[in-house]
This record gives structure tokens, C-alpha cells and sequence, in this order.
């Protein structure tokens, strides 16, 4: 009795550590996040802002679980070889067990883009931005979404979102320049 009483306690111990130690963590991803966004405000060559997007999204696909993250990486595969209807499916049942997972919308939004099912992709990628507001990559997609949609105000509007996390985005400015002509 007193020994499975030591267990337990070590047991306990150790999640209370695991807590903490991913508590950490987070709070450190997310400082990173916001000094690497500060970092895109500034005038940098298109080399360094590719390279500070990318340590970025390389945050934003971090999962909770390293099962889930496992899973994740089977998702190259099914888009490689335009697999959409199984990454789709897999992406979902990824979205159930870890329903805050914003790499998996993300993931899922671009799928349903790839398939032409617009709708079905702005409604991911906006679950994306209520986890994220400054998510670049999804306000660039569902600029492009609402574009095809037709609803260019919109369209603007979500680029003026982007461009002020990307400021010295020349596709962004390009693409505020031919909206404005058009709304």
C-alpha cells in the first residue's frame, strides 16, 4: 500500500512538472511569435522576411500532442499525390482530438481550397484567425478566397489586415494597388 502511495505521488510529481514545463513553453513560443512579427514591421530584404515567416509558421504548426504531431506529418503525403478527400478526412479527425490545433484548420482550409470548396475553406481559415489574428499565411488565403468569390471589398480589406503585419510585403501592396481600382 505504501509503496503504490509512492507511485502515485511520483506519478503526480511528474504530470505537475510536464504542466509547467509545457506551460513554458507556450508563453515562449508566443513571446517568439510576437518578437518575430515586431521583426516583419521592419524594412528587410525579401530573404529575411521569408526566413522570419518560416520560424513563424514553423511555431504555428507545433500540436500539443507528439501523436497528433506524428499524424501531421502524414498530411504532405496525401497533398503530394492529391490525396484531398483522405487529407481532408484525416485533417478532420485530427481537428476532433485536438480541437485548438490551429495548423490543422490551416491545413485543412488549403485542402478544401485545392478541391474548389471556397466556402468550406473561409470558414476554416477564419477558425484560424479567432486562434490567431495575424496569422499571414490565412488572411493571404482567404484574401484569395474572397476574391474568387467575387467579393473584392472584402478582399481589400483583409489585405489592409495583412499589410499591417506585412508592411513591406510588395505583393501585398500590389495587391491593394489593383483592388483599389476595382471596389
Amino acid at each position: 500500500m505504501i509503496q503504490s502511495k509512492r507511485y502515485f505521488f511520483i506519478i503526480l510529481v511528474l504530470l505537475s512538472y510536464q504542466i509547467c514545463i509545457s506551460q513554458v513553453y507556450a508563453n515562449s513560443d508566443s513571446d517568439r511569435v510576437d518578437y518575430l512579427i515586431e521583426l516583419l514591421k521592419e524594412p528587410l530584404d525579401e530573404e529575411s522576411q521569408e526566413e522570419i515567416k518560416g520560424a513563424i509558421m514553423r511555431i504555428w504548426k507545433i500540436s500539443k500532442s507528439e501523436e497528433i504531431q506524428q499524424k501531421m506529418s502524414n498530411i504532405g503525403h496525401f497533398i503530394r499525390f492529391r490525396q484531398y478527400q483522405e487529407a481532408e478526412d484525416y485533417l478532420s479527425l485530427i481537428i476532433l482530438e485536438q480541437e485548438d490545433f490551429m495548423d490543422a484548420y490551416y491545413q485543412r482550409a488549403i485542402v478544401h481550397y485545392y478541391q474548389g470548396e471556397i466556402n468550406e475553406a473561409r470558414v476554416d481559415l477564419l477558425s484560424v484567425l479567432s486562434f490567431e489574428p495575424r496569422h499571414f499565411d490565412a488572411l493571404r488565403v482567404l484574401a484569395l478566397v474572397y476574391e474568387k468569390q467575387n467579393k473584392k471589398s472584402k478582399a481589400y480589406y483583409t489585405y489592409k489586415e495583412l499589410e499591417k503585419i506585412l508592411p513591406h510585403d510588395e505583393n501585398v501592396r500590389s495587391k491593394l494597388k489593383s483592388l483599389e481600382n476595382l471596389i
